[in-house]
């Protein structure tokens, strides 16, 4: 008998239930729930008696981070949904072949339909949530929500289609409604990372001191770092405000280990050529007026280009000698000038990733931007490309997912373009954004675009095209495409869950437990988002006497949901000796076809894994 597929995320509590289990069988209990079903819990007390040779009192005083709906928010991150994530061809670029992915929807929800299949897979996490300035938005998720619910949520979304709510400064759960928002974010976010990942997480002073309690608390206290970032490093982002005290001119960018001893960051080095704008240069030589011929620092020092400079130096030759082999030596982007000492964004030029202390500010973030998208197109403080790239090429080693859940401009994707372009990498990049729509009145608005995932989008396909154009056949092998998914309901009907509250007048949604809009390749990314299947997987797509049917990498999964299955169809399929074979329960052309299709593929390929929808 074939095994049907649950169709749904994981379900997280019932994992952490077996693991508990496993560990300490006597604090497992059976226990009749509210539909009379015999379910399995954990006894607590037992369980904290096994912990503790003193059994906690609940009313004792402990150090503890908390606040109002914190475990609502823990039972959320660990509650399961029905939904999934449909291909939208039209947005895509090189749908077939890219192994880069673009998801429009609420980050929580696909979150939890990404864990399965990227369980400790994830070498890197960036993401620029809201900083919770007392006038910007948070996710407004329902803590009372049952999952059987998730395809009726459009409650929670405003007008616009947002699931978004402002949080002002008056709200008196201000603070709270930022932490319930980021928790659950945050555990989802700690499984995805593999054991030597890193998550950094950009925001200012406004939450920083709770994010760095919340992140203690999910990662372990020794797990988390902090770096200062100097936001107007080249030069102010705005109009200078009037202040009584100082003016903060730093962001943070918080640093966070799967496993700090796993970790360890690139020594990269950065080419300068193109880069004069981004870092500092100082004299090399003494004042002309202090200059003595018979100095041991007066000696001649010739450039790339040949061109001779006799003068007295501030170092010694062997000293000069030193610093032009750490490339620490400015020469002109054309190698005519006289030299002059860099002065290294961090603590050398060649290094680990020690400091982003001065690594771009808003204002360069801003005109990366326009540079791209054009000067009549707002987006809000992007971050700059250059300090994604350093990030980048500090965590990353080769073919590394990057991901990033609140992608808004689309930066992170940018940087992971320029970083496998200069440096021949193969990283590939996850972006996760809500389409929260363009305001009416705004510039994106009026030129055509609809959200901010369409902007996201648009910058992605605009770098693609300036990198290849610019650098021709050394970009042949550059992925520029991406796979664009949206978060929706699940494809199947509600009796698909709920067989048993079927109403025997709808015996016809038996024949078909699958949503009348929904297409077959629909259906697969739902199969490969429950077998563990990456999205960006290769799909073919094939035909046999009629019927469509898809092979997913090479033979990770064959499947075919087209109706009137037959004998020398199921055979085709066998023969290709797949991991798994999905079909719908409905699709076979007899009774006796559905009953063969087990035999066939036992005699053909014993090994493959007959699953049904």
């Amino acid at each position: 008998m074939a095994d049907k597929l649950k169709m749904m995320s994981s379900d997280i509590i019932q994992e952490n239930i077996d693991y508990i289990t496993d560990k300490f069988p006597n604090a497992l209990m059976e226990v009749i729930d509210e539909n009379g079903r015999l379910t399995k819990k954990i006894d607590f007390d037992i369980l904290r008696q096994e912990l503790s040779s003193i059994l906690i009192d609940d009313k004792q005083e402990r150090y503890q981070m908390t606040w109002p709906d914190k475990r609502k928010s823990i039972l959320l991150a660990n509650s399961s949904i029905n939904g999934t994530l449909r291909p939208l061809m039209h947005k895509s670029i090189n749908f077939d072949c890219t192994r880069n992915i673009y998801i429009e929807g609420d980050n929580l929800d696909v979150l939890k339909l990404l864990r399965e299949t990227y369980l400790n897979k994830i070498k890197m996490i960036y993401i620029d949530p809201p900083y919770n300035t007392g006038n910007d938005f948070v996710y407004n998720d329902n803590f009372a929500e049952l999952t059987e619910e998730y395809i009726n949520r459009s409650g929670q979304f405003d007008e616009l289609g947002n699931r978004l709510v402002s949080n002002t400064e008056s709200n008196g759960r201000f603070h709270s409604d930022w932490l319930n928002m980021m928790y659950p974010r945050l555990k989802l976010a700690k499984d995805l990372l593999t054991d030597d990942g890193v998550m950094l997480i950009s925001l200012d002073d406004n939450e920083i001191d709770n994010l760095q309690k919340i992140c203690k608390e999910i990662f372990g206290q020794k797990n988390v770092e902090m770096f200062i970032w100097n936001k107007e490093a080249e030069g102010s982002s705005g109009t200078l405000k009037a202040t009584t005290t100082f003016r903060r001119i730093h962001e943070y960018i918080l640093c966070v280990y799967k496993k700090i001893d796993n970790v360890q960051f690139n020594k990269i080095h950065e080419a300068l050529k193109g880069r004069e704008n981004e870092f500092q240069t100082a004299n090399l030589a003494v004042n002309a007026e202090n200059e003595k011929a018979n100095h041991p620092n007066y000696f001649t020092i010739t450039n790339p280009s040949g061109d001779k400079f006799t003068r007295q130096w501030k170092w010694s030759k062997k000293e000069i000698e030193e610093l032009i082999k750490q490339d620490l030596i400015y020469w002109g982007s054309d190698g005519h000038k006289q030299p002059r000492l860099i002065i290294p964004t961090d603590e050398r030029r060649t290094t680990y990733l020690l400091s982003i202390l001065n690594y771009g500010g808003t204002t360069v973030g801003r005109k990366d931007f326009e540079r791209i998208m054009g000067e009549n197109i707002e987006f809000s403080y992007p971050k700059p490309v250059i300090l994604m790239k350093k990030l980048i090429s500090s965590i990353a080693n080769d073919n590394d997912i990057i991901l990033d859940f609140f992608s808004g401009s689309a930066t992170t994707a940018h940087a992971v373009l320029e970083v496998n372009s200069e440096l021949n990498k193969k990283h590939r990049y996850i972006l996760v954004q809500l389409p929260e729509k363009c305001s009416v009145d705004s510039n994106a608005k009026k030129v055509g675009y609809e959200s901010i995932c369409d902007i996201g989008e648009e910058r992605i396909r605009r770098v693609g095209i300036k990198l290849k154009s610019e650098n021709g056949m050394l970009t042949s092998t550059l992925d520029i495409g991406f796979r664009v998914l949206k978060l929706d309901s699940s494809n199947m009907k509600d009796v698909y869950y709920n067989p048993n509250k079927l109403d025997q007048n709808l015996f016809d949604n038996m024949v078909d437990n699958i949503k009348d809009d929904r297409t077959p390749l629909d259906l697969l990314f739902q199969v490969m988002l429950e077998l563990g299947i990456e999205l960006s997987a290769k799909i073919e797509e094939k035909e046999f006497d009629g019927k469509k049917y898809f092979i997913v990498n090479e033979n990770d999964i064959v499947a075919c949901f087209d109706k009137n299955i037959n004998n020398d169809l199921v055979k085709e399929l066998a023969a290709i000796k797949p991991i798994y074979a999905v079909f719908r329960d409905a699709s076979f052309e007899t009774d006796s076809t559905n009953i063969n299709c087990e035999q066939i593929f036992k005699s053909i390929s014993p090994s493959t894994n007959i699953k049904v929808l």
